[in-house]
């Protein structure tokens, strides 16, 4: 991880040093004036500054999770087949109304996240299914490195008949608690929302 963050951090410092304003100090091989060394001192200062703030977050413990547990009056197996319709999304879940690709192990797929007013298209990899008992997706972005969320749902059949849904997120990387600080309260609230949204259409499947 921290030879990732470095390569990352080295390529950010060459595209900087490269820059416009760089190459126009240089050009025509003109003796680079007072400004120009100013300029390039400020942007070693500023990715001096990054790496910091990237390697400090990371050996930090920056890691949170969220959970929310709803027991539903409906069979596992509604519940189930509702979680892994993505077409039917649309109909009952109110915090991910959309979300598209192959629901398969090693696939990746657009999922769409109403964070209250703000919705944003976030690229999961599928992780892990077990037919009526768990579904784990995690974040496939570019920004992977730096905030990395594993979202998973656990089934459990109760003695009445029912299903215990444990909807669970952990967010992982240096740059964790940032997410934390602008998102946790956000998604707790939405991993409440879909849980209460798929009881609601589970419970009423099972009177039908």
């Amino acid at each position: 991880m921290h030879d990732l963050l470095i390569l990352r951090a080295s390529a950010l410092s060459s595209k900087i040093f490269t820059g416009h304003a760089s190459r126009a100090c240089a050009s025509k091989n003109i003796v680079l004036t007072e400004h120009c060394l100013k300029s390039r001192i400020i942007k070693y200062l500023l990715v001096i500054a990054l790496l910091a703030v990237i390697l400090s977050s990371y050996l930090a413990d920056t890691d949170w999770e969220v959970s929310h547990t709803i027991d539903i009056d409906a069979k596992p197996s509604i519940v189930w087949g509702l979680l892994v319709d993505l077409d039917g999304y649309s109909e009952w879940n109110r915090y991910s109304p959309n979300v598209t690709g192959i629901l398969a192990e090693g696939e990746v797929l657009v999922v769409e996240a109403h964070l209250d007013d703000e919705v944003q298209h976030v690229k999961s990899l599928v992780l892990s299914i077990k037919p009526g008992q768990e579904l784990c997706w995690n974040t496939y972005s570019w920004f992977k490195f730096l905030a990395n969320g594993m979202r998973c749902r656990w089934l459990t059949a109760m003695p009445d008949g029912g299903t215990r849904l444990l909807h669970h997120e952990v967010m992982q990387g240096p740059l964790a608690w940032l997410v934390e600080r602008l998102y946790r309260e956000r998604i707790e609230r939405g991993l409440a929302l879909v849980n209460n949204s798929l009881a609601a259409e589970a419970e009423a499947r099972e009177k039908r």
